[in-house]
């Protein structure tokens, strides 16, 4: 399942080995942002595109290919990012694990030159703090999330946790969410550093501004954040929430930003 604002210019480039990397019975769910994605008049027939018509944003739109997908196992992948043959085997056999909730290649990010996908989360300061590093080692690592750009889990699973949360929409946050989630309700969240992908890092966020993407950022940190919430967390965070505030008041203002922003989701999905 592939998500695309960008459409022909990143799928030109991610496509053919992913096709590649297909069995005859497999599919290529291309989900486009409001917009057509724009296959190729002579597109391979096990890639089919639909049109996301909603609100836009990774998390919507990957629902609304979920939502047309026939197969048993779901691969979202991002539109920049580039498999190599026998990914879906070894997806597919490591998800079959007993204890398995979702697991993933190591995604490599060309931006950065490394991985990405040895992650990180704690809490700090009262608030969820998601960090991504290198994988440490090679085989079968456990994580605490997983990187959204390349995610595999069993469509059941996938339904059962409702999808993305369309709330975090446009970006960021979605994968460490959903892979809470999974954690909490169906199993663990898997890297298989035997197998990886190549990762143009951003490609299409980036595009947009930076001062909103660091607001779309906290925001969806406070919802995460207040999601996974229990018992002492939440004295914490109230007793660091004044001090994050007024400091971001006079260095950066967008977790004030962010945190209006996201009291405005909450509130909004009350009424």
């Amino acid at each position: 399942m592939i998500p695309t604002r960008a459409g022909r210019p990143h799928l030109d480039l991610s496509l053919p080995p992913l096709l590649a990397a297909l069995g005859r019975g497999d599919e290529v769910v291309v989900a486009g942002d409001n917009r057509d994605p724009g296959l190729p008049p002579d597109a391979d027939p096990r890639c089919r595109a639909v049109v996301h018509r909603g609100p836009p944003g990774f998390g919507p739109v990957c629902n609304r290919g979920a939502a047309e997908a026939r197969g048993r196992m779901l691969l979202f992948l991002n539109d920049d990012v580039v498999v190599a043959p026998g990914l879906l085997e070894v997806l597919e056999r490591e998800l079959a694990a007993e204890g398995a909730g979702a697991v993933a290649p190591d995604v490599v990010s060309e931006a950065l030159g490394r991985s990405e996908s040895g992650t990180s989360l704690r809490w700090r300061h009262g608030v969820l703090e998601a960090r991504q590093h290198p994988l440490e080692r090679a085989g079968r690592v456990e994580v605490p999330y997983l990187c959204g750009a390349a995610v595999a889990m069993r469509r059941d699973d996938f339904r059962l946790l409702g999808g993305f949360d369309g709330r975090l929409a446009p970006y960021y946050w979605e994968d460490v969410d959903l892979s809470l989630r999974t954690r909490e309700r169906v199993g663990s969240t898997i890297v298989v550093g035997a197998a990886s992908v190549r990762h143009r890092h951003g490609a299409t966020v980036n595009s947009e501004p930076e001062t909103l993407r660091r607001v779309v950022y906290e925001r969806n940190r406070f919802l995460v954040t207040w999601r996974n919430l229990h018992g002492a967390r939440w004295l914490w965070h109230l007793a660091w929430f004044p001090l994050r505030l007024a400091a971001s008041a006079v260095r950066d203002r967008s977790v004030a930003r962010g945190f209006v922003r996201a009291l405005r989701s909450v509130l909004g999905a009350g009424r």
